[in-house]
């Protein structure tokens, strides 16, 4: 019993000693990226796609097009086109 509590002790020790070389020979961090040079993430962009003047769809996939719409003027999507065919798909 003894030699394993000498052990770790000489263990403890060596580890103590050799914890400021370690954090002596790490590079050190590169500087954080400022809130300037990150970019947000944009909003889809909404479309007027009944020529009301009010925005009910939006073009989730960048292309253009629109690919979901409100159609009850809640203000949230509930009409989705999960084929690609710029339509909303049937419920």
């Amino acid at each position: 019993m003894k030699k394993l509590s000498m052990i770790t002790a000489a263990f403890g020790a060596a580890t103590l000693i050799a914890a400021p070389g370690f954090a002596q020979e790490t590079p050190p961090e590169e500087a954080a990226p400022t809130e300037d040079a990150a970019t947000p993430e944009a909003a889809p962009a909404t479309i007027d796609t009944d020529g009301d003047g009010v925005n009910d769809a939006w073009d989730q996939r960048g292309d253009g097009k629109a690919d979901s719409w409100d159609t009850d003027g809640d203000g949230a999507p509930d009409a989705f086109d999960q084929d690609g065919d710029g339509k909303p798909d049937p419920k």
